[in-house]
């Protein structure tokens, strides 16, 4: 029998964080030609770390973390051939939920031609806590999308290892209307064992990124695995989806690890897609 999907509601002891952005080219580089943001959420002035044009934004809450009944709401629209890099200030913290939980919703609506980067930093779920995230992207003709994603199974250092209540998390890619992926993390601690065989395997961190583009190959494909593979501490392979996409999955003991590996792939990858090498990232 299929656990039943838990969402959460926003009570009056949360808030509903809502953040649309419009981004679209303007001369050479790409600008956000509006925006509205209501707390705690907000967005940085956009950076231009290369000669390409993209955007680099930050993602910010100043708050610190989502508590109880908070709900978080992004729409994020890229007009044609609109570049931009997604990242978060910090990690995003799920502080316990007594009773409740807390969630987000991001919708991508990707241009024609337009590019795509989302790498928020890692999801850490506190003892006690419960998150529901649905992530939709929609993409155009000729679009191109890196996404990625890393979980944490809490405060390590506090020796908290799932001992969150509940994590949901749901990716959903359309191109043209036409459903090309869907992915679904869905963890209840009481019943997920990550020292088991099948499982965890004994790590602890777990990390995914999917490559979206129409110049996708098997032979990119089998590149990520090779790479992946090389590393040592990380558990992981690369496959194509059904259609024009690549999946990375990933099991680590860390964040940083996770991180190091993805970004590896996505500069091979970004490479063998868009011609060019990954900017140096500022964090």
């Amino acid at each position: 029998m299929t656990r039943p999907v838990v969402r959460p509601v926003a009570s009056l002891d949360g808030k509903h964080g809502r953040l649309q952005l419009n981004l679209e080219v303007a001369g050479y580089k790409t600008v956000l030609r509006d925006g509205t943001w209501t707390a705690p959420l907000k967005v940085a002035k956009p950076l231009y770390l290369d000669d390409s044009g993209e955007a680099f934004i930050y993602l910010m809450n100043p708050s610190g973390g989502m508590v109880r009944g908070d709900i978080y709401t992004l729409d994020i629209n890229l007009g044609a051939k609109a570049e931009v890099y997604l990242t978060t200030q910090s990690a995003t913290r799920i502080y316990r939920t007594p009773g409740g939980s807390v969630g987000q919703t991001c919708t991508f609506n990707v241009g024609e031609g337009a590019l795509l980067e989302h790498f928020p930093d890692a999801v850490i779920p506190f003892a006690g806590s419960r998150f529901h995230g649905e992530t939709k992207v929609l993409m155009s003709e000729g679009a191109t999308a890196f996404l990625g994603e890393i979980l944490a199974p809490g405060r390590t250092h506090r020796g908290e290892i799932y001992q969150f209540d509940g994590y949901y998390s749901r990716t959903r890619v359309y191109e043209r209307g036409e459903p090309i992926l869907w992915d679904v993390i869905d963890i209840d601690p009481e019943k997920w064992d990550y020292k088991a065989v099948g499982l965890g395997e004994g790590y602890t961190h777990l990390a995914n990124m999917f490559v979206l583009c129409q110049g996708i190959t098997p032979e990119l494909a089998d590149e990520l695995h090779e790479l992946v593979i090389g590393f040592p501490r990380v558990l992981g392979s690369a496959s194509l989806t059904c259609r024009r996409g690549i999946a990375v999955r990933l099991l680590g003991k860390s964040n940083h690890e996770l991180e190091l590996v993805l970004r590896e792939c996505w500069a091979l990858a970004r490479r063998r897609l868009l011609g060019r090498p990954p900017p140096i990232i500022r964090k």
